[in-house]
């Protein structure tokens, strides 16, 4: 038998250059999410982009007490994302989560000290999007509760967007949210638009548990108009503020639109 010393080869690494290392993007997931890492590895699928994810405690039910909550374990769960490597972009994937605690606490937090890094989270991201797209009149579907849609409507009012219709699930679980059947979204789209006098300029489907993204072209080549889900969104405003142009992209007509 050898010994090892006699056996052990040493041999010299490469490491790839700055320029060609992979876009490196942090998200920050809640725990009872099913469906954000596997749209997003959809949407990002074949690019030199990397997803690394960090999962964060949350309660099983969405309501405005239980989203709170997550403020404190936000900037933690960041930190565990390649600690001794800077991240490209990080983003806090939860629609609700980022109203209640407030997107600019979200943005502080993702950045831990650092007010240079690029951030997102779905609600900065459909207001970033609906601005880039020229949106005014909306309609948003969402699985939430009254006790969480009411904030999320006034706070899109009280920027001055018309909201043309609301639907809502009125669902509490999470894990309900996630085990919806995609397949009967356009149903669920055309119950919402039945009562629409005029096309609306977007439609928003909210939540980043709520399965959309294979639906979205779907959707806009029956309507007319803008699909766009929490999602979609979120990436769409980390590759546009990455200045990522992405003009192939079959996830909604959000990532095809060009800059004006």
């Amino acid at each position: 038998m050898q010994s090892f010393a006699s056996l052990c080869k040493p041999l010299s690494p490469a490491f790839l250059h700055p320029n060609n290392m992979p876009v490196r993007i942090g998200l920050v997931v809640l725990a009872t999410d099913m469906v954000v890492e596997v749209e997003w590895r959809e949407i990002f699928a074949g690019l030199p982009i990397e997803i690394l994810v960090a999962r964060i405690a949350c309660a099983a039910e969405v309501t405005p007490k239980a989203l709170l909550t997550m403020a404190h374990e936000i900037g933690h769960c960041a930190s565990l994302i390649l600690p001794d490597v800077e991240l490209d972009a990080i983003a806090y994937g939860c629609t609700s989560g980022s109203l209640v605690i407030g997107e600019e606490k979200v943005k502080q937090l993702l950045q831990q000290g650092n007010s240079e890094q690029i951030t997102s989270n779905p609600f900065s991201a459909i207001k970033a999007a609906l601005a880039f797209i020229k949106a005014k009149n909306i309609v948003v579907l969402s699985p939430y509760l009254a006790s969480v849609n009411e904030p999320f409507y006034n706070a899109l009012d009280s920027v001055g967007y018309n909201i043309m219709a609301w639907g809502s699930l009125d669902l509490t679980l999470d894990k309900d949210i996630g085990s919806m059947n995609p397949e009967h979204l356009p149903k669920l789209i055309e119950a919402l638009l039945a009562g629409v006098d005029a096309v609306p300029d977007a439609v928003f489907i909210s939540c980043t548990n709520f399965k959309a993204v294979a639906k979205l072209a779907e959707l806009e080549k029956r309507y007319g108009c803008y699909f766009i889900s929490s999602n979609q969104v979120m990436a769409w405003h980390l590759l546009h503020q990455l200045n990522i142009s992405l003009p192939n992209m079959k996830a909604g007509r959000l990532f095809t639109t060009p800059s004006i």
